[in-house]
């Protein structure tokens, strides 16, 4: 299984950016890789960079689709190749490291998450909600009496109603999160070819009789990224002051149940902290949130780097790390 960052759906949106793309597919193996420049006072040094790529099905196939990439990166004029090599499962990428070594790849602080939290959700509705925390279970089950509606969105438009929560977790947490225009971008290329959807919470308003006064508060929001074998949960946005309506874990439950409905293999959490974090890990709490619905640890192989042309890429490095130590 090739990760979204890797589908034909994820070039189209590159490309709608004015992004370079490149994409091949060989026995056992494919990519897609995004051109990208990176700057450093007058200097411009432009990379092909492959999220989650290359992906391969067999052990063997991991050193021709290397090779093909630094052959486009090198077509293409680049200095580096940054790939984050995909195997479809754990087993087909043992020894990869080694391999990576030996070709000339060295390890770089890693721009997407090296670990994440999946869930299997072939086992069916039942199982998956047995497998959830008992409290999960209790809030997704009492969403709907304490006015709370889980509904679905294709409409760029309704963007904000996630990135005005988002930036509420920016202020809380800190974190630079995607601005509005980016993701009304990703959804007008996403939603309608049924590779994206928004899941929106929204709380019913009542009078202080415990009338409804018509108005809805959206107190949580998640755009998901689809293909056919998962469902990756990527920009969540929750606000705080509702935390205690469990809307947000009934949301999330919604998405999980409606990967199983629609014949998913995986639900993606997409992240979580290094296998043995402790609580000073900053993904520590939400990655206790994420298991909380069951599922198991996923852990790639990790960032990694080659030089294309040494000696332009010995300076660019050079710069990368006195500016690191600034």
């Amino acid at each position: 299984m090739a990760h979204f960052l890797q589908s034909e759906a994820w070039a189209r949106f590159q490309q709608s950016l004015g992004e370079r793309v490149t994409r091949r597919v060989g026995e056992n193996w494919s990519f897609l890789g995004v051109e990208e420049t990176q700057t450093f006072g007058p200097f411009h040094t432009k990379r092909l960079y492959a999220p989650y790529g290359p992906s391969f099905s067999d052990p063997a196939a991991l050193e021709p689709a290397l090779e093909q990439f630094e052959l486009n990166a090198r077509e293409m004029g680049d200095v580096f190749v940054r790939v984050e090599p995909m195997g479809t499962s754990p087993e087909v990428e043992k020894g990869a490291r080694e391999k990576l070594e030996a070709l000339g790849y060295h390890r770089v602080s890693h721009l997407l998450p090296e670990d994440t939290w999946r869930i299997n959700v072939t086992v069916g509705r039942d199982a998956l909600l047995k497998g959830m925390d008992k409290s999960n279970r209790k809030r997704y089950r009492q969403a709907a009496g304490k006015g709370i509606e889980i509904r679905t969105s294709t409409d760029p438009e309704d963007i904000p109603l996630l990135t005005k929560l988002m930036s509420d977790v920016e202020e809380r947490d800190g974190i630079m999160l995607r601005d509005t225009e980016y993701l009304k971008k990703e959804a007008a290329s996403l939603f309608p070819t049924g590779n994206g959807r928004l899941y929106l919470a929204a709380l019913h308003e009542k009078d202080t009789d415990g009338q409804p006064t018509g108005e809805e508060r959206v107190i949580a929001a998640n755009f998901v990224f689809l293909d056919d074998d998962c469902c990756y949960l990527i920009h969540n946005g929750a606000d705080s002051n509702y935390f205690k309506t469990g809307a947000n874990v009934a949301m999330q439950v919604q998405i999980v149940l409606d990967a199983a409905e629609e014949g998913r293999k995986w639900c993606d959490f997409h992240g979580m902290a290094p296998e043995g974090a402790g609580p000073e890990h900053p993904w520590y709490g939400f990655t206790k949130f994420k298991q909380s619905f069951g599922g198991e640890a996923r852990h790639y192989l990790g960032t990694w780097e080659k030089p294309i042309k040494k000696a332009h890429y010995a300076v660019y490095d050079l710069a990368r790390k006195v500016i690191a130590h600034k």
